[in-house]
């Protein structure tokens, strides 16, 4: 981090712990997400990387105005980032990360500044209870925070007499003078013919299940079980197709929508898209936002009994009703798991999105080896001059450039991680918040982890590839584990009823055997045209205790990461199909969705199983069949480059 911009965050602090003060706050804590709990944010909601420079999609940062580093004799061991060794709180202010963030941390904050921790070594009610006095109040934005999270933090400060209080809305926002503004989008219908179940059975359905569950209501705030539900979509996150905005749904089939009414005005056109949406999904009763409070105090009053998921529904919405007398029955989002899984519609249109994808990453990576021409290199000096000008931010941009060709595409489904060399090794890094992308010619290893909303379905794929001479017997050994990872999570079978949890060891299993292991999950569901990272299914060793069931899109991407110097991910979407094998169709197993080859450079066949190298040739032989089928518009040397890059080992 540059001096000036150490000087603008040691400000922003000042200026904070003012607002602090003027609160009567002893401590602030920020959390990442918004008001609608989600970790894809605009840059009007980074209030965490506003204030410290971290620019990760979760964690929490901690200002403590009356610090009092003396309190450690209570004997909360805090231990730090840079190693296992037990230490104190230094500073009054501290950033918590989860495992994927430990590295990228590092590089993005003044360490004199912000203190950094692992968030599931040390949580910021550990780091606060460690230096504040009994009776010190405690400030959070109750709006970004789930009832789940707020709660847990408030047990564990209460155990030292320490007050958790909510702030009069969000004393970043206060104290920001230049935020960007908030995006409004106009809604788009997302036609029946690519959703494969009209927003009024989807609805019946939903009020079915209210009667059943001897239920009233049920209050859904996570815009895209209501993009799902209402067979909308829209622009109002980069990178999530959504529309900001609550529902109330009822057991009697009606529903009450509370949202801006600027989404209802196409900005270009002015077109007003009332009359077309209401033939889309028929009638339901629509509410200003900021009439929401209402409905809450409305089912407090009336007696009714309310479903609400406290995982996806902020605290401050969640303590309205609780002190309001509702009478609230907490569980999974009702929207949930029917969103999670796809009907024969939806995985027919991610098939399709994947062919177009596999397309465009085929035509990407034969562009990469051109450039590279690592077989028939001279001399470093040569491969240097010929790729110096090319850098990170250029690399995630021609990806981008062969996916906008492709008919039906939308927009990237997450901001590219285009990552060379010890980049790689941050399992989330953004070359758009370095000081600088890196360039080419010093690295062996690239590895893009890029995805896209098409109009058909939403992909998400990473591949490790060599981009440079002096491959090392350690990379090669290395993506051949990480290698064997993922083939033995793809060739699983499994009963019905397993979850996540139960199988994210198998996948791990090949690196345990040499030692070594990834800090992220294995795992995650994926939207149709919604949210890349999905719930609630996914492959993880924490929390994924939902079953997995056919239908369901989650993805298989085991890692391993040398900091400092490389990184290694393998990613493919997989759909949960019923087991085909004979004697085995009571079972369940994963189909792949991605269709791009792995780079074999790397492989060292002797470590691979037949089992193994059996699955990848059928794997590779597979994609040049649907790609050349698929792609009139391959050129005489992508179709060589394939072929090649298909080849059997």
């Amino acid at each position: 981090m540059s001096d000036l911009n150490k000087t603008i965050f040691s400000q922003r602090v000042s200026v904070l712990k003012d607002a602090m003060a003027q609160a009567e706050l002893d401590a602030l804590i920020i959390s990442h997400d918004d008001e609608f709990l989600s970790y894809e944010l605009n840059e009007d909601k980074e209030r965490i990387k506003y204030i410290s420079g971290f620019s990760g999609s979760a964690g929490y940062v901690v200002i403590a105005r009356n610090f009092n580093p003396q309190l450690e004799t209570r004997g909360i061991e805090l231990s730090n980032n840079r190693g296992d060794e037990t230490t104190v709180a230094e500073r009054s202010c501290a950033v918590f990360v989860d495992g994927r963030y430990v590295v990228q941390v590092k590089d993005q904050i003044d360490s004199k500044l912000y203190q950094d921790f692992d968030f599931s070594k040390v949580s910021p009610s550990n780091w606060l209870c460690s230096i504040l006095q009994k009776n010190a109040t405690v400030g959070i934005d109750a709006n970004c925070i789930s009832y789940k999270e707020y709660k847990n933090i408030e047990k564990d400060l209460q155990a030292l007499n320490i007050n958790l209080v909510q702030t009069q809305g969000n004393l970043v926002d206060r104290i920001w003078d230049d935020r960007p503004e908030e995006i409004v989008s106009p809604i788009r219908i997302f036609n029946d013919e690519y959703n494969g179940s009209p927003s009024t059975q989807k609805r019946k359905k939903l009020a079915e299940t209210l009667r059943d569950l001897d239920l009233d209501a049920t209050v859904i705030t996570d815009p895209e079980s209501i993009c799902w539900l209402l067979n909308i979509r829209g622009n109002d996150r980069k990178y999530l197709p959504v529309i900001n905005s609550r529902v109330v749904a009822y057991s009697n089939e009606a529903v009450e929508w509370y949202i801006n009414p600027e989404h209802f005005i196409d900005k270009e056109s002015g077109e007003d898209i009332h009359e077309k949406l209401h033939e889309h999904i028929g009638h339901i009763d629509i509410f200003p936002e900021n009439a929401f409070d209402d409905v809450l105090n409305r089912l407090c009053s009336s007696n009714c009994k309310v479903y609400v998921d406290p995982d996806s529904t902020n605290a401050h919405i969640m303590l309205s009703l609780i002190n309001g007398g509702a009478k609230l029955i907490e569980g999974l989002g009702l929207c949930q798991k029917p969103k999670s899984i796809k009907n024969h519609i939806e995985v027919a249109g991610e098939y399709k999105a994947h062919i177009k994808d596999g397309i465009a990453m085929c035509r990407f990576l034969c562009w990469l080896d051109n450039l590279t021409r690592i077989e028939t290199l001279e001399n470093d000096e040569s491969f240097i001059r010929r790729v110096e000008e090319t850098t990170e931010a250029d690399l995630a941009a021609r990806a981008e450039m062969f996916r906008k060709v492709e008919a039906g595409y939308i927009e990237p489904s997450f901001a590219t991680i285009s990552a060379l060399g010890p980049n790689a090794a941050m399992c989330h890094y953004n070359h758009e918040n370095a000081d600088k992308p890196r360039a080419m010619g010093h690295d062996s290893v690239y590895l893009i982890d890029s995805g896209a909303h098409y109009k058909d379905g939403t992909t998400d794929i990473t591949r490790t590839v060599l981009v440079g001479p002096h491959l090392s017997n350690e990379l090669r050994k290395m993506y051949t584990l990480v290698l064997k990872s993922h083939i033995s999570l793809a060739t699983l079978i499994f009963p019905k009823g397993t979850t996540g949890l139960q199988i994210d060891a198998i996948a791990r299993r090949p690196l345990w055997d040499y030692g070594e292991d990834f800090a992220h999950g294995t795992g995650h569901g994926v939207g149709h045209v919604l949210s890349v990272h999905e719930g609630p299914q996914c492959i993880s060793s924490k929390r994924s205790m939902i079953a997995l069931e056919p239908g369901m899109v989650i993805s298989n991407e085991p890692g391993f990461y040398k900091e400092g110097e490389f990184g290694i991910r393998l990613e493919n979407l997989m759909v949960v199909m019923p087991c085909t094998q004979p004697g085995m169709k009571h079972m369940l197993c994963f189909t792949p969705l991605t269709l791009v080859p792995f780079d074999t450079r790397f492989i060292i066949r002797d470590l691979l199983s037949q089992k193994e190298i059996d699955w990848l040739n059928n794997y590779h032989q597979n994609v040049n069949n649907v790609i050349t089928n698929a792609a009139t518009s391959l050129s005489d040397d992508e179709i060589v480059w394939l072929t090649k890059a298909t080849a059997a080992i």
